[in-house]
């Protein structure tokens, strides 16, 4: 957020003159200085409204977006007319994760899908005992040149070295279709998912739904399991919503880097 310290009379001002400075200040100058805080006041990081309490898994969630292109939705400078909605689903222990993201930026409507892929890559025990911060970073953006492809054959006594990197692509599509996406996203529920739904038994290990919501300088998120049979409105409404995104994900419609 932006810290309004009052520093507008310049520090040349004699003593006792202050008031005649005040008075033959350029009102153009004025002007232009409330100018330019209104607008900082409209832009900067967002608001959060409401988020899953820990623990959940919108922090690995942000912390593969940060390391991407799409970075951390609550910290993106944005004004008012900024809309984006991120649909991950996935993070079970079989399957992958991946989201579809929708975005209005300066009166545009574009789409993203992104995919998590794991990266892997093998280093003897002998580095590995001894390796340094260095040595680890080195290996870890070496398996990044990697990523979807697992280590297989790995030598006795040897580590694999896992990391995970997030694929961010362009999707091709009208931007009418992406706002029809949008809108039809906002009437299945998106501002009305609650952080979490509350159970009381355990779900089986199907993917996990998180949804993210910028709208202007606010922020919202959810975390909802995937069930078979929706027991509460969020439920449907979760089901609902990644249809609506999924509109304009379909394969053929990716743009290849």
């Amino acid at each position: 957020m932006y810290n309004l310290n009052v520093h507008m009379i310049p520090a040349w001002v004699a003593p006792g003159r202050i008031r005649d400075a005040a008075t033959v200040m350029d009102p153009l100058r004025s002007a232009f200085v409330l100018t330019v805080v209104l607008s900082q006041l409209g832009t900067g990081q967002a608001r959060v409204v409401s988020e899953p309490p820990e623990p959940s898994l919108l922090n690995i969630t942000r912390q593969w977006a940060r390391a991407s292109s799409l970075g951390d939705l609550r910290e993106l400078r944005a004004g008012e007319g900024y809309r984006e909605l991120r649909v991950w689903r996935g993070y079970a222990l079989t399957g992958g994760t991946d989201a579809v993201v929708l975005r209005r930026s300066e009166g545009h409507w574009s789409a993203f899908r992104a995919r998590v892929l794991r990266c892997e890559i093998e280093v003897s025990r002998a580095v590995w005992d001894t390796a340094s911060r260095a040595t680890v970073q080195r290996y870890t953006a070496e398996a990044r040149r990697h990523c979807g492809t697992p280590a297989v054959d790995v030598s006795p006594g040897a580590r694999v070295l896992a990391t995970d990197s997030l694929v961010v692509e362009a999707l091709s599509v009208p931007e009418a279709m992406v706002e029809d996406s949008w809108s039809a996203a906002v009437r299945a529920g998106a501002f009305e998912l609650p952080e979490r739904v509350v159970r009381d038994h355990a779900v089986d290990d199907r993917w996990t739904y998180v949804v993210e919501l910028r709208s202007g300088t606010e922020y919202r998120a959810s975390m909802i399991e995937d069930v078979e049979r929706p027991e509460t409105r969020a439920d449907q409404q979760i089901k609902d919503v990644y249809a609506a995104v999924s509109r304009v994900a379909k394969p053929d419609q990716s743009q290849k880097p």
